[in-house]
């Protein structure tokens, strides 16, 4: 008796796992005509046809070309080719130390604003000329990230 119950439920287990394989199946048929607009690419010019099943990668060929991949003039943007932190970090020191006899000292974003401290070893005596090379290394950093408002800080 329980040799037959075994088998009778070793049958129910395999049928019930061969009717959740086969629900779980694709059809590519039905997956690439169920879009919204039929059979075309992503932008809607090229129809696929000849009943091929295939998308066009026409209009894919050059992804750096997208819209989407563009760099913005947004803070904390992200995208493919958008530089990190990090790189605009190093870019803003680079400029900074190639441009002028200073030490770039720290660099830290806070929202909208890069703060950048300079350290000028003693070179600058008066106020006046202070003022006139923070401007200048402002503007420096400003060409190097024009999207962010820029706060220079020179230290002696």
């Amino acid at each position: 008796m329980e040799g037959k119950n075994m088998k009778s439920k070793l049958l129910i287990m395999t049928a019930f796992l061969l009717a959740a394989l086969t629900a779980c199946g694709q059809n590519d048929n039905a997956i690439n005509n169920d879009s919204e607009y039929g059979d075309q690419s992503r932008d809607g010019r090229d129809f696929v046809g000849n009943g091929l099943n295939q998308v066009s990668n026409n209009d894919w060929d050059n992804e750096a070309e997208r819209p989407s991949d563009q760099i913005l003039n947004t803070p904390h943007h992200t995208s493919n080719n958008s530089p990190s932190m990090g790189q605009q970090i190093d870019e803003i020191r680079g400029v900074i130390e190639s441009e002028t006899n200073y030490e770039a000292g720290s660099v830290w974003f806070n929202g909208n604003t890069i703060h950048v401290t300079v350290h000028d070893k003693g070179k600058i005596k008066t106020e006046k000329e202070r003022n006139k090379e923070m401007q200048r290394i402002q503007g420096m950093v400003n060409r190097v990230v024009p999207q962010y408002n820029v706060d220079v800080k020179l230290n002696k």
